[in-house]
């Protein structure tokens, strides 16, 4: 039997994701397979959506507003960004978080896979 990785959308953090812009890009080709289809996004909604994150490392909730990134095309996570995540987490540019979305509770599953301290180790 073959193991089904449930983490859809990983991203190892650079500078501007965990800087003061409050805001996780994801590139338009990681999210928008998942994401898209999963959430019925309206592309043309501007202001975004609110959405449920659900830790599962520190079995906490939190709250954030998804929406597609003007002329991009990519998608962001924003709103509380810093402050539930980077901050609470310290979160730091080479950790790798992951996503994935959770059809029964209707909310977003975030993780930390990777610190940059265990990727620093690993080499």
């Amino acid at each position: 039997m073959m193991y089904d990785d449930p983490w859809k959308l990983k991203k190892v953090l650079n500078s501007s994701d965990v800087g003061s812009l409050s805001r996780l890009l994801l590139p338009k080709e990681m999210a928008e397979p998942l994401v898209a289809a999963v959430l019925g996004y309206d592309e043309n909604q501007k202001e975004g959506m609110e959405v449920e994150i659900w830790d599962v490392d520190t079995q906490s909730m939190h709250s954030l507003v998804f929406k597609r990134w003007g002329s991009s095309r990519s998608y962001v996570f924003m709103a509380n960004w810093t402050k539930d995540f980077v901050k609470r987490r310290s979160l730091k540019s080479g950790h790798e978080v992951a996503f994935h979305w959770n059809p029964y509770a209707n909310r977003f599953h975030f993780s930390v896979l990777k610190s940059a301290t265990e990727e620093d180790f690993s080499n």
